[in-house]
């Protein structure tokens, strides 16, 4: 937490050698005193799989739902993203490394773990998924509070989640080829 934007490409490097503080059977499995977060959005007519997915595998998912980002290449297993989002007067770094990646026809997306010195500890999932006749973007979060402040303040660190989560779907709604009308 501070004040000033954080030097985002700083943090990139320093969490290149960092272990992920969660494992992804947390999606499964959640640990006690863990917020289980999942949410869904169905997509317009015109979405494709892969408009979705090159939108979210190039992290402009991320960057519509408002976070200045910083990854160490598109998204894939290994690839470490350093996220920041501003909460009224301050910014919260959060690094994150992609523990997995799914690509079939009807399901792809990927899953991220927190590093150390992210605000929570925890694990969220993204997938565009075929639902019927559907495509829907889906995301599954599991955290704890890990930062003095998300522990003292929990609705607090709650509504930004939540921010950013309404972010992600408004975007996934957004993104080219899934607007109405789009080519």
């Amino acid at each position: 937490m501070q004040l000033t934007r954080p030097d985002l490409a700083r943090i990139l490097d320093r969490s290149a050698a960092e272990r992920p503080t969660a494992e992804l059977g947390w999606l499964d499995a959640p640990p006690a005193r863990a917020r289980v977060l999942r949410e869904r959005v169905v997509l317009g007519p015109d979405a494709t799989v892969d408009d979705v997915a090159d939108a979210l595998f190039g992290w402009r998912i991320h960057r519509g739902a408002g976070l200045v980002i910083v990854p160490s290449g598109p998204a894939d297993v290994g690839v470490t993203v350093v996220q920041a989002v501003r909460a009224g007067s301050l910014w919260f770094a959060a690094p994150c490394r992609v523990i997995d990646v799914v690509r079939t026809p009807d399901e792809t997306g990927f899953t991220y773990a927190t590093l150390p010195h992210h605000p929570e500890t925890g694990v969220e999932s993204f997938r565009v998924l075929r639902d019927g006749d559907r495509l829907v973007f889906e995301i599954h979060a599991v955290t704890r509070h890990d930062f003095w402040g998300s522990r003292i303040l929990p609705r607090v660190a709650h509504r930004v989640q939540d921010r950013v989560t309404r972010g992600y779907l408004d975007a996934a709604g957004l993104s080219p080829g899934t607007r109405p009308g789009s080519p």
